[in-house]
């Protein structure tokens, strides 16, 4: 009997310590390549476990997700946002970028995500050197998101180890094959991209009228195709049609580019396309000539926007002072002005060609994405209206940036004065400009000049026909002191560009940085004014007076913004325990928004509810508190409030009555749910 449980005991422990060799040999226990959180896994699988100096070899991060979970492919639709992977590589290894396997479309009504639900392995190529030493450690640090109702994001690091030895495939050499085969190739078909109105049409041939039975089209970019919107499927004899409505953001894309996923009965298969939306256009004649006359036609329109506007009225008004003298001096004056606007245009077709090639995403008006650019546009606005209303300044001189120069030469006063105008003009746009100026900065170089030299010549056209035709000054009214009522009323839309300037400002920096601005604006006014007063007799005198004008302009100059600023708008508290307890003390009925950029739900439920223009009543009639809790971008305080909800993601909605425990809303709403809690709330 003893002898038996000596047997049994031995062979136990046999069986142990086999079974502990096997996990010390095991590179999925032993290894660090699995991590944990919540809702989803990861881990770091490799084709290979031992290699040779010189091998190349498969990685894959494998995601695993809870029932109903997903995640997001490089481009996550309407919202959310793809997988990151920082590798920490010893020497000797490259990694190449995500092999991103074809995604899966995840409606969300009414907005479309890009992803994979369940599980997915993101595969990416490793390169080793001669000089390479064993063993090898592999790290990734990676960051994800997991959505259902809510999403997460989440992070983990994970690791693995090769060893030197003969390349022997692992067992998740299958499966890292399998997710190699759905990684997109390239379509070995001509096809080609036409946009017409507000769509996309990819059209291409296929081989003895074998057709898909469906296809679909994943933009690679942001803002290239309305995502929501249904794509139509056309099938021709030996050809098909692909219908894709274009987004209604207006960006500038140079290539039509992204993933189609072609379905039969024998699968889904995934090819990358890349077509340059500009490769037909240089061979369209036609086009070109035609964008030609829209450019001249916006030039000439743009002479009546309103920023433009007072700037040309006060040359007319120059011109029948002109024309009452000498007809031949109009004439060159004509021609100067005409030549101060043409080089300009010239000047801003040879600045955006250049920044356009260095890769910058710019178009007519780019400027204003700049603080420093439009608070100088805002101080010239201020000056020019200041120059408008007073009579004492420059007098009959208004107007002219001559006068504030001091040039007494009055060929260049109206060169200086073209070149003012299209300063003044830079905000603005008019009809046909858009599709004339778009188009300019994806032509050659030739073309595009050509289309800037018509936008100049149209822009330039009425003040040059009056210059020719002085007659023409006939049918104006004749001069008198409702020229000067004019020039003063001409500052009122000055002043009103000025104030839209200040508004895109506002966009840009902080409170307190539009208020020093505001006061550069005022200094500038002084500084005017006090050029106004600078009569004095004693050239001394004048010269001093002018020396303090230049500190003062200069002084406001160096109060202009550089760099954005946090946007810190009365309509618009940042969450903080603070403002949320002064209220809650106050006992003011709250309502609380945890949300984010890249939540999906978030952007559905404020689509379908939160905008209601109802529920907006409502709670402007019941003086509900709105605050919202961006988490955006990671912030500790609003993790630690998540928790003390018990949720790990976002969205959440909370209703504060004015006693009492906070209500939690359902993480869907609808605008009928919103409504009825709103109304029960005490």
């Amino acid at each position: 009997m003893l002898k038996e449980i000596n047997y049994k005991l031995n062979k136990n422990i046999i069986k142990c310590l086999i079974f502990c060799g096997v996990i010390f040999t095991n590179h999925n226990v032993f290894s660090e390549a699995k991590y944990y959180e919540s809702d989803s896994t990861i881990e770091l699988i490799s084709e290979t476990y031992s290699i040779q100096p010189g091998d190349n070899f498969m990685l894959g991060m494998k995601f695993k997700l809870a029932k109903d979970w997903h995640t997001y492919w490089e481009n996550p639709g309407d919202a959310g946002e793809g997988a990151t992977i920082d590798w920490i590589l010893p020497k000797g290894l490259e990694a190449s970028s995500i092999l991103w396997p074809g995604p899966e479309r995840i409606p969300v009504e009414p907005l479309m995500t890009f992803g994979y639900n369940d599980e997915v392995v993101l595969l990416t190529k490793i390169s080793s050197s001669k000089d390479i030493e064993f063993p090898i450690n592999i790290e990734a640090k990676v960051g994800w998101f997991t959505c259902k109702d809510i999403c997460i994001p989440q992070e983990g690091i994970v690791a693995i180890q090769i060893t030197e030895g003969l390349f022997i495939p692992s067992s998740n050499r299958e499966e890292i094959n399998n997710y190699l085969e759905t990684v997109p190739s390239d379509f070995n078909q001509e096809y080609r991209i036409e946009k017409l109105d507000d769509s996309f049409f990819l059209q291409t041939d296929i081989k003895d009228g074998e057709h898909f039975d469906d296809v679909y089209f994943f933009p690679k970019e942001y803002g290239l195709t309305s995502y929501a919107e249904e794509q139509i499927y056309e099938k021709n004899q030996n050809s098909f049609i692909l219908e894709i409505k274009a987004s209604e953001a207006d960006l500038n894309f140079s290539k039509f580019e992204g993933v189609i996923e072609a379905s039969n009965k024998e699968g889904k298969s995934y090819y990358q396309i890349s077509f340059p939306l500009t490769a037909d256009l240089p061979k369209n004649e036609q086009g070109i000539l035609l964008l030609i006359v829209f450019a001249f036609l916006g030039g000439l329109i743009l002479n009546i926007m309103p920023c433009v506007f007072p700037i040309l009225s006060i040359k007319i008004l120059r011109f029948m002072e002109h024309g009452k003298n000498s007809s031949s001096q109009a004439y060159k004056f004509g021609l100067f002005y005409t030549l101060g606007v043409i080089l300009s245009f010239l000047l801003i077709a040879l600045l955006l060609i250049l920044l356009k090639s260095s890769g910058e995403n710019i178009g007519w008006g780019f400027q204003l994405q700049y603080p420093l650019v439009i608070s100088i546009l805002f101080y010239l606005f201020v000056a020019l209206g200041f120059m408008f209303m007073s009579n004492l300044v420059f007098g009959s001189q208004m107007g002219q940036l001559s006068s504030i120069a001091q040039v007494k030469n009055e060929s260049l006063e109206s060169f200086l004065t073209g070149i003012l105008a299209v300063v003044v003009a830079s905000p603005c746009t008019a009809p046909f400009m858009g599709s004339a100026i778009g188009f300019a900065l994806l032509q050659p170089s030739g073309n595009s000049f050509l289309i800037f030299l018509s936008l100049g010549l149209g822009f330039a056209l009425p003040y040059l026909v009056l210059s020719v035709k002085p007659s023409l000054l006939s049918f104006l009214p004749k001069p008198g002191a409702w020229m000067e009522t004019f020039k003063q009323f001409m500052a009122f839309p000055m002043w009103a560009s000025a104030l839209w300037l200040l508004w895109v400002l506002s966009g840009q920096v902080d409170s307190n940085t539009v208020l020093l601005v505001l006061v550069g604006g005022l200094v500038i006014s002084l500084s005017l004014w006090i050029l106004e007063k600078n009569t004095s007799p004693q050239k001394w005198i004048r010269w001093l007076v002018r020396f303090v004008v230049l500190i003062l302009v200069l002084a406001s100059i160096s109060i202009i913004p550089t760099e954005y600023s946090t946007k810190d708008t009365q309509d618009e508290i940042v969450y903080s325990e603070e403002i949320l307890d002064e209220y809650r003390e106050a006992k003011e009925l709250i309502f609380l928004n945890f949300t984010a950029d890249w939540c999906i739900t978030c952007k559905v439920n404020e689509r379908v509810a939160l905008s209601s223009k109802k529920v907006n009543e409502l709670m402007s009639k019941r003086n509900i508190f709105y605050l919202e809790a961006d988490w955006t971008r990671k912030d500790g305080v609003i993790a630690k409030k998540l928790e003390q909800f018990g949720r790990t993601g976002v969205p959440l909605y909370v209703l504060y009555p004015s006693e009492g425990e906070p209500i939690i809303l359902p993480e869907i709403l609808t605008e009928d749910i919103l409504l009825r809690y709103l109304n029960e709330l005490s």
